[in-house]
């Protein structure tokens, strides 16, 4: 059984193609968990008069939002299935898509996390991205974003981190790690967070290119001001390095990451965003707020640990040319050759 967790907040106009497409799957071994994150539209109203009577269907809905971290650990609550798929709700699938990524689990004994590949619905032939390795300067290395779709991507590779957009994990993992996300991430990073605790724990991350997913990407954090994104995102990758990085590594990850914070927001000043610069410092001064908290989570991860970071990263670190950051920074992504 695949327990299939949609979060929606005010998507309704993705809903009928992402619905449908999942009903008309040939794996018929699944369930719905459609997670309802306090929208202002009819969404609701939609599933429920068009796809009120199938019995595998179960509609959440939840009085205020909990971002996309507490959304998808509401989900859980209401799944039965031995594998959890999380999609996006601005998605739509093959047909085979879900006969593809059970199939990916028999590729290798440990692998933990799939994730298909994902093409951008309205450019069916560029990527959206294959995957993320880690890089020593703590920019993950987003391989294939944005990028025409070709040979080069169409064969199984592990990664440091999958894409939460098309993602499937055994149950197992989550009941070991004890949750799906962390709640205080709300939105952005907690999927590679999830991923970096189950390398931790001796699983691995894989990119399975023979399940397809098409996604508009954007679709719902088009709705959130930039600044908001951007203090969640460089908050939950400090959170997240404190809590699951051995001390060696911190030693070294936590003062290049606030040097590239530093940095980062002196272009965004120059650029005259000035928002987003003062959304870095935020970032940070929020884990320097709740660091016991934090401390106490990283207490948790580090006692389930079975895998050290050197040998991890001798499996998922990749470290693209310097021309990557700058193509990263300005949002040119495409422009960066793999």
């Amino acid at each position: 059984m695949i327990s299939v967790i949609i979060l929606n907040y005010n998507g309704k106009k993705w809903l009928e193609k992402c619905l449908d497409s999942l009903f008309n799957q040939t794996y018929k071994e699944f369930e719905i968990i459609f997670v309802d994150n306090n929208s202002s539209d009819d969404s609701v109203e939609f599933v429920n008069n068009r796809y009120g009577d199938r019995s595998n269907l179960k509609v959440i809905k939840s009085d205020k939002n909990l971002g996309f971290a507490g959304g998808n650990n509401l989900g859980i609550k209401y799944a039965s299935g031995e594998y959890v798929l999380l999609l996006n709700n601005d998605t739509w699938v093959k047909e085979n898509y879900l006969e593809e990524m059970m199939e990916g689990f028999l590729y290798k004994g440990n692998i933990g996390c799939i994730q298909s590949k994902i093409l951008i619905m309205d450019r069916p032939d560029i990527l959206d991205v294959v995957g993320s390795y880690w890089t020593f300067c703590t920019a993950l290395y987003y391989f294939g974003a944005s990028k025409k779709d070709c040979e080069k991507y169409n064969e199984p590779i592990p990664f440091f981190a999958n894409k939460g957009a098309s993602m499937m994990l055994k149950r197992e993992i989550i009941d070991k790690i004890g949750y799906l996300f962390d709640n205080d991430f709300w939105c952005y990073y907690e999927d590679t967070d999830l991923c970096n605790m189950l390398w931790m724990l001796g699983y691995e991350c894989w990119y399975w290119p023979y399940a397809v997913c098409y996604h508009a990407n954007g679709g719902t954090s088009s709705m959130f001001k930039n600044n908001y994104i951007q203090f969640h995102n460089f908050k939950n990758k400090l959170m997240s390095f404190i809590k699951n990085f051995d001390l060696t590594t911190l030693l070294y990850v936590v003062p290049i990451y606030l040097l590239f914070c530093v940095f980062v927001s002196f272009v965004w000043l120059f650029m005259g965003k000035f928002s987003n610069f003062i959304a870095i410092y935020k970032a940070i001064f929020w884990n320097i707020k709740n660091i016991k908290k934090t401390l106490i989570k990283r207490k948790n991860t580090q006692s389930k640990r079975t895998v050290s970071d050197k040998d991890i990263f001798k499996l998922v670190r990749k470290n693209p040319r310097l021309s990557y950051y700058f193509y990263l920074l300005f949002n040119k992504i495409e422009s960066y050759k793999d």
